[in-house]
């Protein structure tokens, strides 16, 4: 029980590895975070807007769908917690917030752990097999957000962040991708098929992907063990991005606090 909780534990120090950039000072990181925030709503309004008219409430079986909600949650909330951070950090080191970030931030970091690794993953299920579809539908500005340029904005966010990482915390990714494969099968069982109906089914036994067909259990099987060796790599695969950006970290900057300008070595050793 103890290791299981340890897994799930979400470590930083606040507010500063919050409010605080490798690159960015303080300031532009939050007017950063801001404008990612904002670029994610936008997307998801407009992916909503494409969408909803053809697949009504199916818009929501999909893993991409998922991921994009819960991206953009995150990316709100995220700076949220960045303005939050800032305003304790300029307040001064000394403050009565310093110590265990609130629940509201570990929430968001936990979340932000869940969608950095997923993004890749819905990156890397969805080309491959658009590229034997036999006629694969046009995709538009949203859709190329939803599959491509949200993990690049995604990855940029992680070499601006100073949010820690270690590989224990793909823990959060493998909960999402194992409740996704589980809502696959329920949604299998309940014969709530597709919005565009399938060629092979009746339309109640369509399944959401053909990789992963409840109607074919033992390759469906082998595709979910397959999927989980994948989520493996790319849990070691974000374990090595996160290093590289800690090895890559600028000298320490300089925060204006309420007692002047002081560099983040001397508030985190105040910390």
């Amino acid at each position: 029980m103890t290791c299981c909780s340890s897994a799930f534990k979400i470590e930083l120090r606040w507010p500063e590895q919050i409010a605080t950039s490798n690159w960015l000072q303080p300031r532009s990181y939050l007017i950063f975070n801001c404008i990612l925030a904002i670029v994610f709503v936008a997307f998801q309004l407009l992916n909503l807007y494409d969408a909803i008219p053809v697949l009504g409430g199916y818009y929501f079986i999909y893993l991409t769908v998922w991921a994009l909600v819960l991206q953009t949650i995150t990316m709100v909330t995220l700076f949220i917690c960045t303005l939050w951070a800032y305003v304790k950090l300029t307040d001064g080191p000394d403050g009565p917030s310093q110590g265990q970030a609130p629940l509201f931030v570990r929430c968001t970091v936990a979340l932000w752990y869940l969608i950095q690794p997923t993004s890749l993953i819905v990156v890397i299920l969805y080309w491959p097999a658009r590229a034997f579809m036999t006629d694969p539908p046009p995709v538009g500005l949203s859709g190329l957000f939803a599959h491509l340029l949200n993990w690049l904005c995604l990855l940029i966010s992680l070499f601006a962040s100073r949010i820690p990482w270690s590989c224990k915390n793909f823990v959060w990714g493998l909960v999402f991708i194992l409740t996704y494969l589980g809502h696959t099968a329920i949604h299998y069982f309940a014969q709530l098929g597709t919005p565009l109906g399938c060629e092979r089914y009746i339309d109640q036994e369509c399944p959401i992907y053909d990789a992963f067909d409840w109607n074919k259990p033992i390759i469906t099987t082998i595709f979910t063990g397959a999927a989980l060796v994948i989520c493996a790599v790319i849990a070691g695969f974000y374990t090595v991005l996160f290093r590289c950006r800690d090895c890559c970290m600028a000298t320490p900057m300089e925060v204006e606090t309420k007692d002047g300008p002081k560099s983040m070595e001397t508030i985190e050793t105040v910390v």
